[in-house]
Parts: C-alpha cells; structure tokens; sequence
C-alpha cells in the first residue's frame, strides 16, 4: 500500500491532525488501533488553546461541552501559606476543566468527518527508503507512506524507531479521581497547588463533580506499592495540610488506593528527515506543572499537518520552520521550569527538590537514559 500522508495515533495531537488536513483539502491514512475507554488523568486545558480550538473550527462545538472554566488558581508554593490568582483581564479567554476522555472523544468525532481511512493496525517496524518511509505493520501489511506524522504519544511509536530520545527524569504521578460524599457542600472551582517536602499536590474539581487529587514525586520518596496501599496514600494526603483540607471540606473523601503514571520527561534530540515530524508527546513530554499538554499536542498536531502538505507538495520549509519552532519552545519552557522549581527555597535540601532543580536537558544526541 501507499499513501502520501500517515498520521500515527488516535489522541488529541492525531485529530488536530486531520482535522487540519481536512480544512487544507488532504486526506490521510490513519494508523490507529482500537482505543482503551477509561479515566485518563489531564483535565486542566489552558486559555491558550483557545486560538487553536478557533482555527481549527470547533469553538462553538467545544463550548457546548459545557466543560468548567478554571480561572481560579489557589497556589502554596513558595511560601506554605495559600495564595489566590483570579484570571479576569486575558485576552485570550479562561482555562478549562475538561473531562479529559469526553474532550478525546469530541476530537475524534470531529476529525472522522474528513475524508481519511482509517487503519486499525499496529506499526512494527519503520524504515527510510528511497522516497518514502516503509512503516511495517501487523498481519503482515506494509505502508509506504510520502509524510508521516507521529501522533502517538509518550509511545512515540515512530520517533523512538527512527529518532534518539533523552529520558530526563523519572518522575510519578499518583493520583485518585474522588467522589463527593456529603452533597450539600459546593465545592470550589478551581486549581489548586501544595507543594510538599516530597513532592507537590495538585486538586481540581471536574465537570462531573468529582475532585482529581494527583501527587507527582519519585518512587523512593514514597512508600513502597503505593499504589495498592489505601492507607498509606490517606496518610500522604494527611502530610498535605491545604489539600487535605480541601478534600474534606468539600465533603469529598479518598476512599480507593492511587493509580500510578509516568510522569517523566522524555525528549526528542534530533530533528527529523523532510519525511516525517513528531507531534504532542510523541516530540516532548512536558512537567504536568506546565498545564500545556494538550496545548502543546492541538497545536502541534495543527502545524505538523500543514507542514506535510508543503512537504509532499515539494516545499520543505515547513518542516524546518515546525522543528525549529518546537525547539525553541522546548528551551524556553526548560529554563522557566527549573526556575519555577527553584522559587520553592523552604524544601531546597529535600532530595526531590534537589532533583528537580538539578535537571538537565539534552543538546546534542545522546543515549535514551534516566537520572538514579
């Protein structure tokens, strides 16, 4: 088989992908097996998405989501003591608490309007050939493809064949979604952030009145199969005072041991060929303090499309001016992140701050690894 353009992946950065392509007249071969249907942790898009979601045609149909706007932010961060930001004056809209399989899912409606087929295969193995990329797949059918664009997240199932990628860190994220058990009480909408001696907390009340709690640290910071210990993780939200606060003054109550997630940085160190681009995760994964996940993936997914129609058209400067672009994005972003990291002075001697402010970032192609 052949195609001219690929799009790996099902997630955000694949439907603004051909939702893109659609609008600039292209259609696409999709690479995506059956999705999993289940609570995925990412709920808070930023204001800045709001552009792309435009662009894209889709503003109306977003806000009939009915999603919950965020423009509370309650931060500890710095200091112990809580402080509040209210976000009224930007131009550019409110943040959003989503339901983060629901917004997936609108996505994908959306982009199944184009004229694209769909594959519901799994990519092997991947090569360059003479004038296309040969993307081997499973029960033993092979894809030429003129463009790929990767799209498949922290997977990154094209990009970690064909590209090196740089482990930076090992972070985890626990997390629980919780339900409110004395329904009287109106919760707050809003972010909210602690940081602790072995980590830092984030809460967030969600369009179906549930509470998301997540605690992102390292393995030997806590107890050990946290996981599949209830006790131990009531007793790690005991150790954070304002989150434990809001949790019960809320009337919510966490009641089920945490899931766990990488929440690890992983970073693409190469550029690319004219051939093929990385989108979302699949280029970068960024420190959920960021909040710009699935920004980053619209938008990304948004340029990348464009980029591979001037591609197979010929004109290879979109791909250069998308790779760059990403690039410099992803060098501003390091530098603000360890410095966000290092405004938290009270916890500088404790081994996950340490970590955090010591963190380093790639130049130069090296080995996929982690710190110890």
């Amino acid at each position: 088989m052949r195609a001219d353009i690929v799009v790996v992946g099902s997630g955000i950065a694949a439907s603004a992908a051909l939702l893109s392509l659609s609008q600039q007249g292209s259609s696409a071969t999709q690479i995506a097996p059956p999705e999993k249907s289940s609570d995925t942790i990412g709920e808070t898009l930023s204001y800045s998405a709001n552009r792309i979601l435009k662009e894209l045609q889709l503003w109306d149909a977003f806000l009939e989501r009915r999603y919950l706007v965020h423009d509370l932010v309650f931060s500890a961060w710095e200091e112990s003591s809580l402080t509040q930001q209210t976000r009224f004056s930007n131009t550019e809209g409110s943040n959003w608490s989503i339901d983060r399989r629901d917004f997936e899912d609108f996505l994908r409606v959306q982009s199944d309007r184009g004229h694209h087929q769909r594959l519901l295969n799994k990519v092997q193995r991947c090569s360059q050939a003479a004038d296309c990329l040969r993307l081997e797949l499973d029960h033993q059918q092979t894809l030429d493809a003129r463009f790929v664009i990767d799209c498949s997240g922290r997977a990154a199932v094209i990009g970690r064949r064909l590209n090196t990628r740089h482990r930076i860190d090992n972070m985890l994220c626990y997390y629980s979604f919780i339900k409110q058990i004395d329904t009287e009480v109106e919760p707050t909408v809003g972010i909210m952030i602690e940081a602790v001696n072995n980590g830092w907390w984030y809460s967030a009340i969600l369009p179906d009145h549930r509470m998301i709690i997540s605690f992102y640290t390292y393995a030997d910071c806590v107890p050990t199969h946290l996981n599949r210990d209830l006790r131990a993780w009531q007793t790690l939200i005991e150790h954070a005072p304002l989150t434990c606060q809001r949790i019960e003054s809320a009337g919510y109550a966490a009641l089920e041991a945490p899931l766990a997630s990488d929440a690890g940085m992983l970073i693409q160190t190469e550029a690319p060929g004219n051939n093929w681009v990385a989108t979302g995760d699949a280029f970068a994964t960024l420190d959920p303090l960021s909040s710009h996940g699935m920004t980053q993936a619209l938008w990304s997914g948004w340029k990348a499309a464009e980029a591979s129609v001037q591609s197979i058209r010929g004109n290879h400067s979109g791909v250069e001016r998308y790779q760059q672009t990403m690039t410099q994005a992803m060098q501003a972003y390091q530098t603000e992140l360890v410095q966000k990291y290092q405004s938290v002075s009270r916890f500088a001697e404790q081994p996950f701050w340490q970590r955090r402010v010591s963190l380093t970032f790639p130049t130069e192609r090296v080995p996929e690894k982690a710190e110890t």
